[in-house]
């Protein structure tokens, strides 16, 4: 019930959010170059809403988030339905921005109440919502042409969900720490302006939305297709686009994601390549193409960023990464209004966007065991006993979990002192600088340093080991034992002795429950432990 009522609800504030588009066209006949400029402002709007939104989700939950966001959009909507003149549906259609931000409320809403691993797909099922817009879209037609009635009969439908959300959503929302939103706001925004990741996000993220807006108009205009047949083919490639993001989101919950991505973002710059030969007999095609692409894509980011997040933050995180998603929404907008300007012709803004998914590739091929860690939030652990902790991990729980086990391991580190002991059986993990733990760590704990060591299983290194260990432990650093598998278990047994440490934890992952720690050994037979 939860999930299919947050789908609707998401459909509904997505159409809200480009209802603009249709009042430019067909009331006031807006031409390509001041149609592609306005539609960027909701798509702006959006980008600047999310982060906020996304903070207070983790304060307050969907329950009260996602009646918020559809009350605002609704407002917006019933101004745009009763404005006369130009500026007012600019104005209107652009407020109406903020009901953008719903992909944030319910994508948090599923990420805290879907179990782990289930959390893929049900991730790709809300993100049907988008074709409960497009039937939105289609049913609306009978309405009227100029889109006054539809906008007024959205209102109201925004109104009758936002009282039902308040009745039917129910999820944890932790305790919130001493940090207000607006200082959130802000490390989440240093945070993702510092990442590459975050123009991953914005490539394949903003790609279903930017053929939602601005695909109609490029149909029109480059091929002088009818407005009315040009927005049923992009219903046709949005929802494409929407269902393609369930096999990404599938995909996620079972397979390492780095070379599906890959494939997604070369064959889109391929496809755009071809867009650019402007064979139209073929355009729709390619589009669709495209589309499917983009969607793959997208539903495997979202789904990566609802599994890697943690529960008290994974409204921040979606925050902003849907907010680089937005604004990576805003770039065919500026290729296009670019490219008619400069070359009268849009094979200069195909071409661009074929090398920049060329690029996206490159990098998910040169970084791909960083993809999937998510933003490295900072964990605040609640006070307490700092404890000297051993924790053993085997190279099997890292094929497909690393992202979970990764996350798991840095909130140990910013409670207790930590070692971890990996076990592997390639050569080149034995070097730090392939070592997927130490490369993950390093990004989810920007603030500690984190050191690799090999550790060769002959008699009497350990002992030698164990000093610069103690000391790089003592210093506020992470240090990463990495040995052979068959060895794993004597290395940890004896550098738990040499350390003297106060517990030893293995770390496993199972594709169903993510990530769990299962003490093997505690120092005070009496402890118990939160894990």
């Amino acid at each position: 019930m939860t999930l299919t009522l947050a789908t609707v609800g998401l459909g509904l504030n997505l159409r809200a959010w480009i209802l603009l588009g249709p009042h430019l066209h067909e009331r006031f006949d807006v031409g390509l170059r001041d149609y592609v400029l306005l539609m960027a402002l909701p798509l702006l709007v959006a980008a600047l809403a999310r982060l906020p939104v996304g903070v207070l989700t983790d304060r307050y939950g969907a329950r009260v988030m996602f009646p918020v966001v559809s009350l605002a959009g609704a407002a917006a909507v019933f101004g745009l339905g009763l404005a006369e003149s130009l500026p007012a549906v600019v104005a209107f259609g652009s407020a109406a921005g903020l009901a953008g931000a719903a992909l944030v409320v319910g994508g948090s809403l599923v990420s805290r109440t879907v179990p782990y691993g289930r959390r893929g797909l049900a991730l790709g099922v809300f993100s049907l919502g988008t074709v409960v817009a497009v039937v939105i879209s289609a049913a609306s037609r009978g309405l009227g042409s100029d889109g006054r009635r539809a906008a007024l009969v959205l209102g109201v439908s925004l109104v009758v969900f936002a009282g039902l959300a308040a009745l039917v959503f129910r999820d944890p929302v932790a305790a919130h720490r001493v940090r207000s939103p607006l200082r959130t706001c802000v490390e989440m925004t240093r945070l993702a302006s510092a990442t590459s990741l975050s123009v991953l996000y914005a490539l394949a993220l903003g790609g279903v939305v930017a053929i939602a807006v601005y695909l109609p108009v490029y149909l029109a205009t480059a091929f002088h297709m009818e407005w009315f047949h040009a927005l049923a083919v992009t219903g046709a490639m949005v929802g494409l686009g929407a269902t393609a993001r369930l096999l990404g989101g599938w995909w996620t919950d079972r397979q390492p994601t780095p070379q599906l991505l890959m494939v997604c973002y070369t064959v889109a710059a391929g496809l755009c390549l071809v867009a650019a030969m402007n064979p139209q007999r073929l355009t729709v095609l390619v589009i669709g193409a495209i589309a499917v692409c983009d969607g793959v894509a997208s539903g495997a980011l979202l789904a990566l960023i609802g599994k890697a997040a943690r529960a008290d933050s994974v409204g921040a995180v979606m925050g902003a990464t849907g907010a680089a998603a937005a604004l990576g929404a805003l770039v065919p907008a500026a290729l296009i209004a670019g490219a008619e300007r400069v070359s009268q012709s849009h094979a200069t803004a195909w071409i661009l966007l074929a090398a920049m998914l060329l690029i996206g590739a490159l990098y998910v091929r040169a970084h791909g065991l960083r993809i999937g860690m998510g933003l490295a939030v900072r964990f605040e652990p609640e006070p307490g006993p700092t404890a000297m902790t051993v924790a053993v991990v085997g190279e099997a729980e890292t094929h497909l979990g690393a992202a979970a086990v990764v996350a798991r391991l840095a909130e140990l580190a910013a409670s207790d002192e930590l070692v971890v002991v990996y076990g592997s059986d390639e050569p080149a993990r034995l070097w730090p600088s392939a070592n997927v733990l130490v490369v993950g760590l390093r990004d989810r704990l920007p603030r500690h340093s984190v050191v690799g060591v090999g550790v060769a299983p002959h008699a009497g290194t350990l002992g030698s080991l164990a000093a610069p260990l103690g000391e790089s432990v003592e210093a506020g650093e992470v240090a990463i034992a990495v040995t052979p598998t068959a060895e794993l278990s004597g290395v940890a047994a004896e550098l738990s002795s040499y350390l003297r440490a106060d517990r030893v934890l293995r770390v496993s992952y199972t594709p169903a429950g993510g990530a769990g720690l299962h003490e093997v050994w505690n120092r005070d037979p009496a402890a118990t432990t939160h894990w």
